[in-house]
Order: C-alpha cells, then structure tokens, then sequence
C-alpha cells in the first residue's frame, strides 16, 4: 500500500510539473493595430532602435521609457505561434544579425525580408512578464551581461531564466480622441502628422462607416501629400483619398468603415506600414490608373483587400512586399482589366480566398501560406 502511494504521489508531481510548462508556454495573442513598448524586468528599461536609426542592422538597445515611437512595437501575428516584432519609427523588422545561433549575437533591425531569424516566439511567464524566442537560433532576447545602464546591448542567448531575459508588453494607448467633423485636406506637398492620436469621424456630417455609398473622406490627400502616424477609429466614415501621388506611412485602420482608402485620381500612392481590419467589402479602392505599393502592411478580415474600379480596363499595378494579409472572403486583390498586375514578395498570407481574381498578370516570390 506504501508502495502505491509513493507512486501515485510521483505520477501527481510530473503532472503538476508537465502543467506548469504547457501554461508558461501557452500561446499569446496581440492585436496587430495596437502599439507595445518592451520593457525588460532586470533593468526596467525600454527595448528600444538607437538614435533613431531608419537603416537596415539600427541596433537595439535599452533605455529608459521616453514614450518615443522608436520605443514602440506592433506585434504582427505571422501564423505557427509566431510574430514579428515591428518598430513604429523605423518600420523595420527585429532580427537577429546573420542568421547567428551564437549566444551574444547582435539583434538589431532591417526591413521585413520574410525571414525566420525576424520571427519570433512570445511566451507567457504567468508572472507579468514574457520570454522572446528567436524561430531560427531558439535562443531568448535579454540585455547583455544583465546590465542595467542606458545604452546597454541587447542580444540573443541560451535561456538560462534570468529576469534580463523577461519582458513586460505593455499598450501605448493613443494620447487623444479627435472627432472629425469635416474632411481634413492636407495640401499638396505638405505633411500631416497625427502623433498617434486617433480621429473618429462625425457620422452625421462625414459619415458612419457603414457601406452607405456617398460619404466623406475623413482625410483628403491632394498630390505628393503625406499623412503618417494615425489611427482611424470607428466611425471611419470612407477613410483616405487620394488626388495623385500620395504617402500614408504608420495608418491604421481599427475599422476599415466603408473603405479604408480610395484612389480618386491617377498617381504613385505608397502604403507603409500600419494595418487595416474589420470591413464587409474591400479594403482599397482603386478608381484610376494608378501605382499602388505596399510595404509591411496588415491586412486583415475583409471582402477584398484591392479592388480595381468594377468594368474598368485602365492599368493598375499594384505591388506588395513585407506584409502579412489574412482572412479575406474574396480575394487579395480583384480586377476587371486584363491588363492590371500585381507583384507580391516577403508576405506571409492565410485564408484568402482566390488570392488573384481575374488578375492576369501575377509575380510572386518568396511568399508562405500559413
């Protein structure tokens, strides 16, 4: 009887134990259109991009929290229990230096190349914090030798559970709520920077966001306008257009409302980072002969995320690198015109319907189904 007991208390153990690791390592989930800052529980210092830096290998480092946007994360689900790990200033990816597996490996920035050395794998402590694994190396982000002074490295090493090498993810939130009540133009060549505030717009006098034909652009872009560093909440009434040659850099969409952008009038309209979600229709609306180019966007849960202008035969040409597009009814991108093309490379891709409808022209490279 003695003997039963002993083993039923051991077989008790290795079930509690084999409980504990399967929650430290359950899966975590974070919303694509919302910000993070990284903050390192050893040092209580921010993950940050030095200087500033905008370059491909700006390193990385920690500092304390100044509430910069080169101390801000967008955590982009990438499928298999991954994310890359994207700084709002930069628009660049996480990676770790070389496809290094050596402990002490640099970890710095570059653009988003689709790699598995800038995918990473968060896991939940059940402590507050998490632990960042590198997809290709399996080895953890920590500040280097456990320092805790401004400036210090931060690399990859063997897990060994120190607190340098746990992380609290914590939401920056956005500073204000701007309703609009009629549509913002920003004039030719100028700039408009939102800050990261979020503006809503008047359903009454703009409109509200639902697929009613006819209502307002909450922002109005004429030729070589730049609109960056906004967050469109519901209502977002029609979103952006477009008059010409356009850049939207760091926009996001939290409700796509009736379109998240329109081409209103032939040009080069350049999309850089930020994300789009929760439409019934399409995401982008294409209604003149345009160049559309993508750069780390994500797209998510709509009918369409392009959409050429229906019966139209203009030529569009619309390319898309570094992105992540999931759950489409319909399709990537549809077209009437035979002779419209689409490039796609570096993206990652999940549920998307027929991908390519009537688009007759397609390159790809480097893409992955999830």
């Amino acid at each position: 009887m003695k003997k039963i007991f002993s083993i039923f208390i051991v077989f008790a153990v290795i079930f509690s134990t084999l409980s504990v690791v399967n929650t430290a390592q359950a899966a975590t989930s974070y919303d694509s259109s919302k910000t993070y800052k990284l903050i390192n529980r050893n040092s209580g210092k921010a993950l940050e991009v030095y200087s500033w830096s905008k370059d491909d290998g700006g390193n990385l480092v920690q500092y304390d929290d100044l509430g910069g946007a080169n101390q801000q994360w967008r955590l982009i689900d990438v499928g298999e229990g991954f994310h890359k790990i994207v700084n709002v200033n930069s628009i660049k990816a996480m990676e770790v230096n070389n496809w290094s597996t050596s402990n002490g490996a640099n970890v710095a920035q570059w653009k988003d190349w689709n790699g598995a050395s800038q995918q990473w794998q968060i896991v939940d402590l059940g402590n507050g914090y998490v632990k960042i694994i590198n997809r290709h190396s399996k080895k953890v982000l920590e500040v280097y030798e456990r320092s805790s002074s401004n400036g210090a490295n931060v690399v990859q090493y063997d897990d060994l559970g120190g607190t340098n090498q746990q992380w609290k993810i914590v939401e920056v939130k956005p500073s204000e709520t701007v309703t609009v009540n009629s549509t913002i133009v920003v004039p030719a060549g100028q700039t408009f920077d939102g800050k990261g505030k979020r503006y809503v717009a008047n359903p009454v006098t703009v409109g509200d966001g639902s697929q009613a034909e006819g209502q307002k652009a909450v922002f109005q872009l004429e030729n070589g306008a730049t609109l960056k560093n906004v967050i469109l909440g519901a209502p977002a009434a029609d979103g952006v257009h477009t008059y010409g040659d356009a850049t939207i850099e760091n926009v996001v969409w939290e409700d796509i409302g009736e379109d998240a952008l329109t081409i209103k009038k032939s040009g080069r309209v350049v999309l850089k980072g930020g994300s789009a979600q929760h439409g019934s229709d399409k995401m982008f609306q294409i209604n003149a002969a345009s160049q559309f180019e993508i750069y780390n966007f994500t797209a998510r849960n709509a009918g369409k995320m392009i959409r050429q202008l229906g019966g139209s035969t203009f030529t569009t040409t619309v390319h898309i690198e570094g992105s992540v597009i999931t759950d489409m009814n319909e399709a990537i991108f549809r077209t009437d015109s035979t002779t419209s093309k689409v490039t796609m490379i570096d993206s990652r891709y999940s549920n998307v319907g027929k991908k390519w409808y009537n688009v007759k022209n397609v390159t790809e490279s480097n893409n992955y189904e999830f």
